[in-house]
């Protein structure tokens, strides 16, 4: 049986000829005159194509990766409660995993205590895969749970009253047990002149296949424009407070940094960080 990369590569020069037999006036007079040869070309193009779309569904779980299914950013700059809820718009599917980003600020002292979420409340286990105190004021956080169940509201306590930015993901295609978390890097890009932020490159990735997700704000909300760098594609944009997430996935080990640049007057304090989550299994091409 074909690799996968091969049975991809196959398939590739299948559709090419599949489109030039189509369009080839060899294929028109097959189907008008009944032209046997060029109808006996047809079917073994179309058995190959067959053939190769397959190993393509037989190797699909392998070949999938992660991918993000659905996300939601909540925000309170007015209550400044201890418990905030944030909620999808629809229940997440079972197998599928969480990934939540919070930041609360007013002081380094003010920080997240607990993350549940309303599937069996208390089933879930919430691990925290990385927290970075930026500026002195801003306590950020990444949690995940794996195989979080059909969930749709997260709730988080922090040790006393203050405003919470909230972004959620529902990602398929992780790792089906703790940790999801591999790799992670965070920076100070201080008051940067030149326009650019970068979280900093990651040790290593410990396999091909990983879902990288990117953070990125500035101290001070509603003054920066900012853009992320290819192949990043954005999530969400909190409206206040500036929190940015981002996401990208890989093929290959490496070291990673979530990078971008901004615009806007003014010259402020920008941090960023990223976290890697591995995949359920490394491709096989």
């Amino acid at each position: 049986m074909l690799e996968l990369g091969a049975a991809r590569r196959e398939l590739a020069v299948l559709k090419r000829e599949l489109r030039d037999a189509l369009a080839s006036d060899a294929m028109e007079g097959a189907v008008y005159s009944g032209m046997s040869v060029s109808l006996a070309d047809m079917d073994a193009i179309k058995g190959r194509f067959c053939r190769v779309l397959l190993i393509l569904s037989i190797c699909s779980p392998f070949a999938q990766g992660a991918a993000l299914v659905q996300s939601a950013k909540c925000q309170d700059w007015t209550e400044y409660p201890v418990t905030y809820h944030c909620s999808f718009t629809r229940e997440t599917t079972p197998e599928n995993s969480v990934i939540v980003f919070a930041l609360v600020s007013g002081s380094r002292d003010v920080v997240v205590t607990n993350v549940v979420d309303d599937h069996r409340p208390g089933s879930n286990a919430y691990r925290l895969d990385l927290h970075y105190l930026f500026g002195d004021l801003q306590n950020t956080y990444f949690y995940s749970a794996a195989g979080a169940g059909a969930t749709r509201t997260v709730t988080l306590t922090a040790s006393t009253s203050t405003h919470f930015q909230v972004v959620m993901m529902e990602v398929s295609g992780l790792s089906s047990s703790q940790p999801l978390v591999d790799r992670t890097s965070t920076n100070d890009n201080g008051y940067n002149t030149a326009r650019t932020f970068t979280s900093g490159l990651t040790p290593p990735t410990t396999q091909p296949d990983e879902f990288l997700v990117g953070w990125s704000e500035q101290v001070y909300p509603n003054v920066m424009t900012f853009a992320d760098d290819a192949p990043w594609t954005l999530v969400e944009q909190e409206t206040l407070g500036g929190s940015r997430i981002a996401y990208r996935t890989t093929t290959a080990v490496g070291k990673f940094a979530y990078t971008g640049s901004f615009s806007g007057e003014g010259n402020y304090r920008v941090g960023a960080a990223i976290v890697t989550y591995k995949a359920a299994s490394a491709r096989h091409e």
